[in-house]
């Protein structure tokens, strides 16, 4: 169990709500409240930090207002020019390894803010494009989540600056930081664009599974029942056809659901929602 902090709570209430959290043995996560910074976040003893744009604004403390689409185009207009080798960025990694702090990184939500653009179909979308019924293809093209690219200049500077989200991503991994697989986006596929870009970034596919099953089970700590395979836990689990161990994007052709005792086959009931099945 756990309490998620959003960007409107006060700062002077963090710690008050974190103390207590942990006294009931509940974990604390979310946003970096307006006029905080990460670093005082994880000091004052959040579990756990939700969003890759919150591990950036961490080293513009100039961006006080987070409750307003700062927090999306701030870091879309300075991320690029981040230096991930910086001391001030290893220093604040060392801060996050010494508290044991989690991060959630939601890539496939800053890949639709900074890369998707209207009329085309985004990445997340793509696997399952031509499956979709025609109603929710019209949407997928409509880069609902994307913020406005003006010109030439912003487009590409958006897209270096989610380039540097990816390979913070990596740096993070590299330094021993627990990361987990969270989207922000509400398709079930959604989960599964988060992985191959985990994968992308250059972390081997096994490990991007871990991160997507018993890792998160451990930080919720429920690893005695959930998260792996194993005699006595909870059959809690999908069958694919392929082996995402060496072909991450294997993880996308389900075969078999089964969950809480049921046993679901999507081919039987993707009709049922307008969508066809796979080939």
């Amino acid at each position: 169990m756990q309490i998620k902090i959003y960007s409107s709570v006060k700062p002077e209430l963090v710690p008050v709500i974190i103390e207590e959290a942990h006294k009931r043995g509940l974990r604390v996560s979310g946003h970096v409240p307006a006029g905080m910074t990460a670093e005082q976040f994880v000091r004052d003893g959040a579990d756990e930090i939700q969003h890759m744009n919150f591990v950036f604004l961490n080293f513009w403390p100039d961006v006080k207002e987070t409750r307003t689409p700062a927090r999306f185009t701030e870091p879309g207009k300075r991320a690029a020019g981040l230096d991930l080798n910086s001391p001030q960025v290893n220093q604040f990694i060392a801060l996050l390894k010494e508290h044991h702090t989690v991060i959630d990184p939601t890539m496939t939500i800053w890949e639709a803010t900074y890369l998707d653009r209207p009329g085309n179909v985004s990445e997340e979308d793509a696997y399952m494009f031509d499956r979709l019924p025609l109603q929710v293809q019209r949407g997928a093209k409509l880069a609902g989540e994307a913020l406005p690219t003006p010109d030439a200049a912003t487009d590409k500077l958006y897209r270096d600056s989610y380039a540097n989200f990816v390979h913070m991503v990596k740096k993070l991994y590299d330094s021993g930081i627990t990361i987990v697989a969270g989207t922000d986006l509400g398709k079930g596929y959604s989960l599964h664009r988060e992985l191959e870009i985990y994968n992308a970034a250059g972390i081997p596919a096994p490990e991007v599974l871990r991160m997507a099953t018993l890792t998160g089970a451990q930080v919720m700590k429920r690893d005695t029942e959930l998260g792996s395979i194993t005699p006595g836990k909870l059959a809690d689990l999908i069958l694919v056809s392929g082996d995402p161990t060496a072909n991450l994007s294997d993880i996308r052709k389900i075969d078999v659901v089964i969950k809480g005792g049921a046993v679901m086959y999507p081919d039987e009931l993707y009709p049922a929602m307008g969508i066809r099945a796979a080939k």
